[in-house]
């Protein structure tokens, strides 16, 4: 693995402050917590530390999808802001403040930003009707889609279940299970596409952690290269085991997610 200065188990003044050192062929699987802005902040400065110093990294981002990329090469091209780049290439569903320091950059030629998300209709293309609805032969073969190993779906299994309060139905587990693989399986060709270049990989906590994440699919030559990091609210036993190294960040208040499942739908 590579090695990466100015990390431990909580994001303290001192590591925060620090940049992370890295070599040009690093790959960095950066998570988050989608709505908690000191996550983005601690993680954006470890990206502009990087920059700062002299590199140009490949950004890939889960918050644009595939189909997109080539709509977003040419905001990116044609665009002077970010709210420009956003209305052309982005997509519903994301708190896009926490995302636009990346517009930025790309805008500046600092990064290359890339589309790296499968949409939510490919998604539930696979959900209904498995990986070839999506992938080519040749990727199924690649990743060996046929013959996901136990353990792996095991850990997606639990996530997904525990995700969602353990309130699901036992028969909408497995094709959300695919449809996680699904995406993890597509950022991980993106970012093995990649050659010879510093590659970061935004996206979910979920789908960055080691154990069942993106890092499982990628090449065994990327694996050597690549750090996980995680940027969560409270440490978790499991996080040796799902990130290489953890920040801890301020909670932020939310509804509890659970009282959907319980709430129920009003009378007609």
């Amino acid at each position: 693995m590579v090695a990466l200065v100015g990390m431990c188990c909580t994001a303290t003044a001192q590591n925060i402050e620090k940049p992370l050192q890295a070599d040009p062929k690093t790959i960095l699987l950066m998570g988050e917590i989608h709505d908690n802005p000191h996550g983005h902040t601690l993680r954006m400065n470890h990206v502009m530390g990087l920059i700062s110093q002299g590199h140009r990294p490949v950004v890939a981002m889960e918050q644009f999808d595939r189909e997109n990329q080539a709509v977003l090469d040419m905001a990116l091209t044609r665009c002077k802001d970010t709210d420009c780049v956003l209305t052309e290439a982005g997509s519903t569903g994301w708190e896009w403040r926490f995302y636009k320091p990346f517009v930025q950059l790309a805008l500046d030629k600092k990064i290359t930003l890339i589309a790296a998300n499968l949409s939510n209709a490919d998604v539930r293309k696979v959900m209904t009707n498995g990986f070839s609805a999506v992938f080519s032969p040749q990727t199924i073969n690649t990743y060996k889609l046929n013959q996901i190993h136990p353990r792996l779906l095991g850990d997606q299994n639990k996530a997904i279940q525990e995700g969602h309060c353990n309130m699901l139905p036992i028969l909408a587990i497995g094709p959300m299970v695919q449809g996680q693989i699904a995406r993890d399986v597509w950022m991980a060709s993106v970012v093995n596409s990649v050659q010879n270049r510093m590659v970061l990989l935004m996206a979910g906590n979920g789908h960055v952690r080691k154990d069942a994440g993106v890092f499982q699919w990628l090449s065994t030559e990327k694996q050597a290269h690549t750090q996980v990091l995680g940027y969560v609210e409270r440490a978790d036993t499991n996080d040796a085991s799902w990130f290489d190294q953890v920040y801890v960040v301020p909670e932020v208040e939310r509804e509890d997610p659970c009282l959907v499942f319980t709430q129920k739908p009003p009378q007609k």
